[in-house]
């Protein structure tokens, strides 16, 4: 086995310096010696004919020589051309120790297992040119199109999944029980949602191993489910119990959340989660219903995303909540340099940024939220206890603005101990208020703006101390 755990880890989190269509796809080596005169015939040279790398060479060095064996899957007896399904020749070349590579090709696949292997990798040559296109329905293959179970130090890079087909599709999903690396997939076409039951994933993502580490970067599925469908485009299992990072994905018109990552940090009668830890970095989600982004687990964090809701997105069975980012559970939460945006077209919704009752303390830094949408707040912290609040976020240096007209930018229920610091609430449309506190204790709005047409700040049955903030109006409260 070629290097041990830890050089591997640092492959695996590399991303962008080695990923495949800058190491290997379409490269071409060119002589950039100057032209020269045909020498005279009793000239020699020492100097080696150039020569092309073949593909394990250049495989080779884009990997850092990590593999032992390099098997071309169509010297394997793949089909490139879609004739036949490959999920036997793939089931048997994606080793231990091995990289399976897929030349330029359509290739169909029926329902794909690779389980309990170790240091492998499936990966797209020429990944512009490489589809994956399923052989048989979705309800005929119990939605289970990809799946690696048990795997780990494992890589799978460079394809299209494409789906344009009536009833084509189903999942991919990675069940590591060590580090894994998914890289530059793009799904073409809708999620057959609509004829399957339960909530199908167009992705799930599981590190079942508390010290591991699974990197998901640049997941691209914009086509979304249906309308009465109930497709969710990324997913984080409740057995999730080590570190996922998604990294610059982008996720549009699921009707059931577009990054779905709250089930590791369920902690009740229903669903009792390992809490494993998220972390979203970049990227784009829009017009998902329920949610865009929706974390839950401890210490999980939200960095430089970006979260559009323009639209109304598909709902299913008329269930329609356009949320921007949803914080479910736990504590420890970090959103920090992130940007939200809910039209004026967007579906109606409980707001840009919400709080379940049963989120804990988080921290919200550096995030602009934008609401144009009339009566739906920014900010919105569901009522948890109003006989006992719990803890609740803080925002540091938040930017709240749009032109919605009526209801309250911020909305806070049930909490203790929130804090707003250097803060700026603003808003155009008319009816538009500020910050509306009830039943909770403790709280204090510190330093920064607030520029409405209405009310700045409202406590009902609550603790609210205002500080330095530049507003023309007093502290509004009803006890």
């Amino acid at each position: 086995m070629t290097g041990d755990r830890s050089s591997r880890r640092a492959f695996l989190r590399r991303g962008a310096a080695v990923t495949l269509p800058a190491a290997v796809a379409g490269c071409q080596f060119r002589d950039e010696t100057p032209e020269t005169t045909t020498p005279d015939r009793d000239q020699t040279t020492d100097s080696p004919t150039p020569t092309t790398p073949t593909s394990r060479e250049r495989l080779a060095a884009a990997y850092d020589d990590r593999f032992d064996e390099y098997v071309d899957v169509v010297a394997a007896g793949a089909s490139p051309d879609g004739s036949e399904p490959i999920d036997d020749v793939l089931e048997r070349v994606v080793a231990d120790d091995t990289l399976a590579y897929v030349p330029a090709g359509t290739y169909r696949v029926n329902s794909l297992r690779v389980e309990d292997v170790s240091n492998a990798g499936l990966v797209a040559e020429s990944p512009a040119e490489t589809s994956l296109v399923p052989g048989r329905p979705a309800v005929d293959i119990g939605h289970q199109f990809l799946q690696f179970h048990g795997v780990s130090d494992f890589l799978f890079e460079g394809f299209t999944l494409d789906y344009r087909a009536s009833g084509a599709g189903g999942a991919t999903q990675v069940f590591s029980r060590g580090d894994f690396a998914v890289r530059d997939l793009r799904v073409r076409g809708t999620m057959p949602d609509e004829s399957l039951p339960g909530n199908p994933a167009a992705f799930r993502f599981d590190v079942r191993e508390e010290s591991a580490t699974g990197t998901v970067e640049h997941v691209v599925a914009r086509d979304g489910g249906h309308d009465g469908g109930n497709a969710v485009g990324l997913y984080v299992g409740a057995a999730h119990a080590g570190t996922l990072e998604f990294v610059d994905c982008e996720v549009r018109n699921f009707p059931n959340n577009g990054l779905y990552a709250s089930a590791p940090g369920r902690d009740d009668e229903a669903l009792r989660g390992r809490d494993g830890t998220v972390h979203v970095r970049g990227g784009r989600y829009a017009n998902n219903n329920i949610a865009n982004v929706r974390l839950g687990s401890t210490d999980s964090t939200a960095r430089d995303v970006t979260v559009v809701v323009d639209e109304r997105p598909p709902s299913h069975a008329g269930a329609m909540n356009a949320r921007g980012l949803r914080i479910r559970n736990r504590s420890g939460i970090v959103v920090e340099d992130c940007e939200i945006r809910i039209g004026e077209d967007a579906g109606e919704g409980f707001g840009g940024l919400v709080f379940h009752p049963n989120a804990g303390t988080s921290t919200i830094r550096d995030t602009t939220i934008r609401v144009d949408r009339d009566d739906t707040p920014a900010v919105r912290a569901l009522d948890d206890d109003a006989a006992d609040p719990s803890p609740g976020p803080t925002f540091e240096n938040v930017t709240v603005t749009g032109s919605a007209a009526g209801g309250w930018a911020v909305e806070i229920a049930g909490r203790a101990d929130v804090a707003f610091e250097d803060c700026t609430v603003s808003g155009t449309g008319p009816g538009r208020n500020g910050l509306s506190f009830t039943a909770c204790e403790n709280c204090v709005v510190d330093g920064g703006e607030i520029d409405v047409p209405g009310i700045p700040v409202r406590g009902r049955r609550s603790t609210v101390e205002t500080l330095d903030v530049r507003t023309g109006d007093a502290l509004d409260s009803e006890q």
